[in-house]
């Protein structure tokens, strides 16, 4: 079988909408179109309740789809979560139902105006009668004392005189020692009815307060049996400022609502982008006052797994690594519980208790990402259900009107046209004619761009004019270099023939990728070191580039077996070329090459070539096929099309032929031709125009040369002896 000339009619791949002006309607698609793989994986993370990760390249819309999916998920209501205090030193996890909260928060701080309303409770005529009969019982057992004392002292020939101070005695002698000691024990012992007197006056007014309050506090109760504890130390604390008359803070004391949702609604669905400690677990914040710093419960901030209670938590893999909490969020889903992060010179004193963890777990990732994760055991435990995005989609219609419904959903308006352009981008993104690029992000960004050049609903032209903006954006190395090849600094034939020497096409890892050409030049002489590729000994060839040569020495080999040994050293190398290469798709090119300079046959300067080789001589497809053709189109464009030049790819990449309308043009027009080739004896009678095998043949050629280089190494050999 000889090359095959690629008609235009076989290039072709675009869609051609049959109303490109009209406008494209189609209804919203489901959420993961194309993605059923990935949604039947979650479907059964969320029926059996088992955290998931979902696995995929950027840019395809993970988090989004993933969102919108969850959203629109209904699970039972979550409680309502709080911390309370339990005294100054303690805080406490409340459980409520469903809404609850605002109720209670409502009763509480009904309950902390009580503090203002005890001191008007204390002028009340009943406490005041009660609390100066208390007094009045106090001061009889002192004025008794000291009225003793004062007949006591009058039989001694002394007075005894009060004030303020206290009490005293007077008289003209020295005060009996006897006298002086009872001095003494009344002091002491009105002193004591005093301290006496102020304890009783207190637990007076607690068990006032005990009383109004409990009316207060016992309606709560009964609302809220799961709030006692709370209520009770509220209602304490409440009689303890009262009867010590202390002026009472109540922000301390109010309740810390950490989640809440109501009746019917949809589960809280949480992205954190930024995994940190204190965005994941919450933080113990703290205030200064006076230079003094404290904390209470108020200033327990919740953190996404507070917020997600009850729902589902949307983590970034790569955070979790790169902020290092993986350790510590793992601990969390193990323990079922959860600490808020304290600051390490905070104050201390307040005892947290740990938040019960009640979420779904989503990582999201690349695989990159999650390659430190899979490395742990307890990865595996934990989220045991794997979803993974595909990069590509099967370029359906089911799916083209869904992308069309999707971009509808992002509030995009199009033509037919607009969108059957955008489409075929993204099947050129993928360079494949049967597959979409599932990079949705990067599409819509493109449609960003054609909606700021358009004047309505975007059209194939919008879209047009977008990509080339987009290229042009990023085409000054490539112009720099096609001018520089124009100028002669780049060494390039684009006609006539050559020996040893071949236009082989290669991609430069850029955004977009450019292809272009590389001369490839190969020189033969007697020798026994095979094949030396320079690039390599200048360690500029990668692996995959090394192995490529090596499956060439195993073609020559093979095939000249019968020549006898091997007797030829050939040195291969990429002119002009200053940076690193690899790969295995310049692997047609080099043998080409190699032939040619052993066989001395000479090859077509206006074919470039692209193709990997294996042992055997066939031609094998390679990556980046339609961007290696427009590449050394652009060179023969810009040097003047002679209607003879052309590209030779593998066969079987036939379906990764999506190329440019400006190509596909001068294809039609015969200006420029694409050649498909199965076996490298194919390429061989192309580029040459000679047969491969036969009598005249290159190869008969290669095997005389090689035959002559053996003799002559053998010659040289015996000329040393």
């Amino acid at each position: 079988m000889s090359a095959l000339r690629l008609p235009y009619q076989s290039l072709e791949w675009r869609t051609f909408p049959t109303d490109p002006e009209r406008v494209a309607e189609s209804p919203p698609p489901p959420p993961f179109f194309g993605q059923e793989r990935a949604r039947a994986a979650l479907e059964m993370a969320l029926r059996g309740g088992f955290h998931a990760y979902l696995v995929g390249p950027p840019s395809l819309g993970k988090h989004e789809a993933l969102l919108q999916y969850l959203r629109a998920q209904r699970v039972e209501t979550p409680p309502d979560l709080l911390y309370v205090p339990l005294s100054e030193r303690r805080a406490a996890v409340l459980t409520l139902p469903s809404g609850k909260e605002n109720e209670l928060a409502e009763g509480v701080e009904s309950l902390l105006d009580e503090a203002a309303r005890l001191e008007a409770l204390f002028r009340q005529g009943a406490f005041l009668r009660e609390k100066s009969r208390l007094e009045a019982h106090f001061r009889e057992q002192q004025e008794a004392q000291v009225e003793q004392l004062r007949q006591e002292a009058r039989a001694a020939g002394f007075n005894l005189l009060t004030s303020e101070e206290g009490v005293e005695l007077n008289g003209q002698a020295s005060i009996p020692t006897e006298l002086a000691a009872r001095l003494e024990e009344v002091t002491l012992h009105n002193l004591a009815l005093s301290a006496e007197a102020a304890q009783a006056l207190r637990r007076l007014r607690r068990e006032w307060a005990s009383h109004y309050l409990n009316n207060r506090v016992e309606p709560l109760m009964r609302r809220f049996p799961q709030a006692r504890p709370y209520l009770e130390a509220l209602r304490d604390r409440l009689a303890r400022a009262a009867e010590t008359a202390e002026a009472f803070d109540p922000t301390p004391w109010r309740p810390n609502l950490l989640t809440t949702s109501s009746t019917g609604s949809p589960p809280p669905v949480v992205f954190e982008p930024y995994a940190t400690a204190p965005r994941l677990f919450g933080r113990l914040d703290h205030h200064t006052e006076r230079g003094v710093r404290s904390t209470h419960v108020g200033l327990i901030r919740p953190g996404a797994i507070h917020k997600a209670q009850g729902g589902f938590l949307i983590l970034d893999a790569s955070s979790l690594v790169r902020e290092g909490t993986w350790e510590a969020f793992k601990r969390a889903l193990r323990n079922g519980q959860v600490e808020p992060v304290t600051e390490a010179d905070g104050p201390g004193g307040l005892e947290v208790e740990p938040f019960p963890v009640q979420v779904q777990v989503v990582l999201v990732g690349s695989h990159e990402a999650f390659e430190p994760l899979e490395h742990d055991p307890a990865f595996s435990e934990l989220f045991r259900i794997r979803a993974e995005f595909s990069p590509t989609l099967i370029a359906t219609p089911e799916h083209y009107w869904a992308f069309g419904g999707w971009l509808g959903q992002q509030g995009f308006a199009l033509t037919e046209g607009g969108l059957a352009r955008l489409w075929d981008e993204g099947r050129r993104m993928a360079e494949q004619r049967d597959r979409f690029d599932a990079r949705l992000v990067e599409l819509r960004a493109l449609a960003e761009e054609a909606a700021v050049l358009a004047e309505g609903p975007l059209t194939a032209h919008d879209v047009e004019r977008a990509i080339r903006a987009r290229d042009e954006r990023a085409f000054y190395s490539e112009e720099e270099f096609v001018r520089a090849v124009q100028e002669g600094t780049w060494s390039f034939r684009l006609d006539g023939k050559a020996v040893g020497q071949v236009n082989a096409l290669v991609v430069l890892e850029t955004d977009p990728p450019w292809g272009r050409p590389s001369r490839l030049t190969a020189r033969a002489a007697p020798g026994r070191d095979g094949v030396l590729s320079i690039d390599r000994e200048a360690g500029l060839g990668g692996h995959i580039f090394h192995k490529a040569v090596l499956a060439l020495s195993g073609y020559l080999r093979g095939h000249y077996a019968e020549a006898g040994s091997w007797a030829a050293t050939v040195s291969l190398v990429f002119e002009q070329n200053y940076v690193s290469i690899d790969g295995d798709s310049a692997g047609l090119a080099e043998l080409l090459a190699i032939l040619s300079a052993i066989g001395e046959v000479p090859l077509r300067q206006d074919l470039g070539v692209t193709g990997a080789v294996d042992q055997t001589g066939q031609v094998l497809a390679v990556g980046g096929v339609a961007a290696k053709v427009e590449g050394f189109f652009r060179l023969c464009q810009a040097q003047g099309l002679t209607g003879n030049q052309g590209v030779v790819v593998p066969r079987s990449n036939l379906i990764n032929l999506t190329l440019s309308g400006e190509v596909l043009e001068a294809v039609r027009d015969g200006r420029f031709h694409v050649y498909a080739v199965e076996t490298v004896d194919e390429a061989i009678e192309l580029l040459t125009g000679k047969r491969a095998e036969g009598f005249g043949g290159v190869h008969e050629k290669v095997r005389q040369n090689l035959e002559r280089f053996r003799e002559l190494e053998n010659g040289e050999n015996e000329g040393h002896e």
